[in-house]
């Protein structure tokens, strides 16, 4: 029954803490941002593809409360993905079983409601919205694997009463604090970069050698546990796999074709960083082009994948042009597809470095860019007013002639600095009148 499962899954109720096995490696720049958000009234919403690590963050941030001086019994867990048919009932149920048991009113005692991916309940919102306008004392954080799914549901009846989070897969500074080394602060400019570089230069070879690993396990925190690459690949490919398209996807939006969209799945695994047509992935799997758009979507709104746009100032023109498609981890990407060369690899994880950069901006959004003769930017951050071109060139000898893309879209859009990512090459050169910084791969997984 759920309420033996809700007793098992708030062990602080008992003894006030948090076990040390749930609360893992501490993400400090989340947790810094969700312990910001406590002190308000407003809902919360901790949204990421499955096993990015949102639980551990829930009780991470538990932990916060309780170290910070709250009563265990008005902290309450609670994993939607207990029920057997989970609605509005269900949760209203186990919410009054945990007033019960802790002789607790949510309406009366400031407690915090952490609820486990929220996308299962049919009709949170409806609920959560009364209890917020009713002017419970209570704060309500939920957790969920299909954010746009969360955005469009909270659109209207939530608006101005929820706050979003995103949480991705360890980036690599992360990584690197998952094994012991700690890196400075650095932020996006070259001579700030520069002076990291020149300190950080006698521990180069220690970071290349964890940025080859990072390459190819990626970013689920998972990993640490594991730490044995056969094991962790046969995880990925099959537990993860089935969880992500099976109980996330094929469940939530009821897929009426399964197999289509798996195959669709595994197609994107093996071409992350190209453009690509809907109708040309149609014929690749053997679809139709409408239903293979809508798969499409469905893996974008669950996390799987992310799609870069052509830039443009019309939105119009630019939906015309071909995506770049993207694949949300290396590793889950390596598990089930085939192996891409280092240079597909390397734009993926600088893109996926970019989009948590720019989540952060209401406006942030990351594009492409080709000139009439076909000369592509890899990538263009688009936050505020600023626009930052960024090229992958994963190499150690770069000539000015390799970067008329870069050169022509600064050009075009009066822009006067230009990133290039490269294998080792670290400098800054004045041509055509753009100022190129060149950074090192692993430096630059570390910047913002």
């Amino acid at each position: 029954m759920y309420e033996r499962s809700i007793i098992e899954r708030n062990p602080w109720w008992a003894s006030g803490n948090v076990p040390e096995e749930l609360i893992g490696i501490n993400r400090r720049e989340y947790l810094g941002e969700i312990a910001e958000h406590l002190k308000d009234q407003k809902l919360l919403a901790i949204l990421g593809i499955r096993r990015s690590g949102k639980s551990t963050l829930i009780y991470q941030s538990i932990k916060y409360l309780l170290d910070n001086g709250t009563n265990p019994k008005n902290i309450f867990y609670i994993n939607a993905d207990d029920f057997e048919k989970p609605g509005r009932e269900d949760l209203e149920e186990a919410l009054d079983f945990c007033q019960q048991n802790n002789m607790v009113s949510l309406k009366e005692t400031k407690s915090y409601i952490f609820i486990d991916e929220i996308q299962n309940v049919k009709g949170w919102q409806q609920l959560l919205k009364k209890f917020y306008d009713l002017k419970y004392a209570s704060k309500f954080i939920v957790s969920g694997s299909s954010s746009s799914l969360i955005y469009k549901n909270s659109s209207e009846s939530l608006a101005g009463r929820i706050s979003f989070i995103d949480v991705f897969p360890l980036a690599f500074r992360e990584f690197l604090h998952f094994n012991d080394i700690e890196i400075p602060d650095v932020a996006l400019d070259f001579q700030s970069m520069k002076q990291i570089y020149y300190n950080l230069s006698p521990k180069v070879n220690e970071i290349t050698g964890f940025l080859l690993l990072y390459l190819n396990v990626g970013g689920f925190p998972e990993w640490f546990d594991i730490k044995n690459e056969e094991t962790w690949f046969k995880i990925l490919a099959e537990e993860y796999t089935s969880l992500l398209i099976y109980r996330d996807i094929i469940r939530i939006f009821r897929i009426r074709d399964p197999l289509l969209l798996e195959s669709v799945f595994r197609f994107i695994s093996s071409h992350s960083s190209e453009r690509f047509s809907y109708l040309g992935i149609a014929k690749q799997n053997e679809g139709d082009k409408e239903t293979s758009k809508q798969y499409l979507f469905h893996l974008a709104r669950s996390h799987l994948i992310n799609l870069s746009d052509f830039y443009t100032k019309s939105k119009k023109a630019s939906e015309k042009k071909e995506k770049k498609i993207y694949f949300c981890d290396l590793g889950l990407k390596n598990s089930i597809g085939e192996r891409q060369d280092i240079g597909f690899d390397t734009e993926t994880i600088v893109y996926l470095h970019c989009l948590k950069h720019v989540s952060g901006y209401p406006m942030g959004n990351i594009f492409y860019w080709l000139d009439k003769k076909k000369n592509e930017t890899d990538i263009i951050m688009s936050y505020g007013s600023e626009l930052v071109p960024i090229e992958l060139k994963y190499r150690s000898s770069i000539d000015d002639s390799d970067l008329k893309g870069t050169l022509s879209f600064c050009h075009d859009f009066s822009v006067k600095n230009a990133y290039v990512v490269t294998k080792t090459l670290m400098e800054e050169r004045e041509i055509e009148g753009v100022r190129v910084s060149f950074i090192p791969l692993w430096l630059f997984l570390m910047a913002f």
